[in-house]
């Protein structure tokens, strides 16, 4: 099974003292300048035939007071607000990570109950509203309590692990991979009625009766694949499917319902 990742190392945010310091610094900074105007001013208005002077003076105090606030701005970018953003960017990585394992079953590495749970209501929604139609394939595996009996449960992960990758790999971009439970994966496959439902089923019993799994383990598969109908709740929709694929278990072969 595999592991979960390492916790990434704790950030520490800026302290309330380095963050009294900078506003401080600011505060005193835009009070030097508003000081060296305020004289700049009153010097003027006293001896105004030393105007050009004083303009000048004033013209370079100003310059510094800029650079000196610029000087500030990078430090505070730096000191408060660098941090603050690179912990956000982490917290929407770790959210990201969160959602991905809830959603993911942590053997076979594709979708889970939770995920289908959630999307096969959005299908049903744009089923309704916009006749976007879709077919559920249920896909039961043969034998494989025999594989755990005879080879080990580690053996039967991986051949299972095997069989999740397979399948995925030769299903549609547009197309959904959940396992189910134990040795059993549901497809959603989107934009297809129950004659190519049951093609496409037919197709994936035979790939994977030609493929050699890990250790020489020998797998089959059985599937029930069933259209989704506008009127259909999700319990009713997993229940056609089902029903199709007890059919196939009975006929020895793909079904369709």
């Amino acid at each position: 099974m595999a592991e979960h990742p390492a916790a990434p190392p704790e950030r520490k945010m800026p302290g309330k003292l380095t963050a009294l310091f900078y506003s401080v610094t600011l505060v005193a900074i835009f009070g030097v300048l508003l000081a060296e105007f305020f004289v700049a001013y009153q010097l003027l208005a006293d001896h105004p035939t030393h105007s050009p002077g004083l303009i000048k003076e004033t013209y370079g105090a100003l310059l510094l007071g800029v650079a000196l606030l610029a000087a500030q701005a990078v430090l505070v970018y730096a000191g408060l607000l660098r941090p603050v953003r690179e912990n956000a960017l982490e917290i929407a990585r770790l959210k990201d990570s969160l959602d991905q394992h809830c959603h993911h079953d942590e053997l076979t590495k594709v979708l889970n109950r939770m995920a289908f749970d959630q999307m096969i209501v959005r299908e049903l929604e744009g089923l309704k509203r916009y006749g976007a139609g879709f077919s559920g394939i249920m896909v039961d595996v043969n034998g494989f309590r025999a594989v755990n009996d005879a080879l080990g449960y580690d053996v039967g992960d991986q051949v299972l692990y095997e069989l999740a990758q397979l399948l995925k790999q030769h299903i549609r971009k547009a197309d959904c991979l959940f396992r189910w439970r134990s040795g059993r994966f549901l497809i959603l496959a989107s934009g297809i009625g129950t004659d190519k439902a049951g093609f496409f089923a037919d197709k994936l019993r035979e790939l994977v009766a030609q493929h050699n799994f890990s250790h020489g383990a020998r797998i089959g598969v059985t599937l029930g694949a069933a259209q989704a109908e506008a009127q259909d709740s999700p319990e009713v929709f997993i229940a056609r499917v089902k029903t199709a694929l007890t059919l196939a278990k009975d006929t020895a072969r793909a079904s369709v319902a």
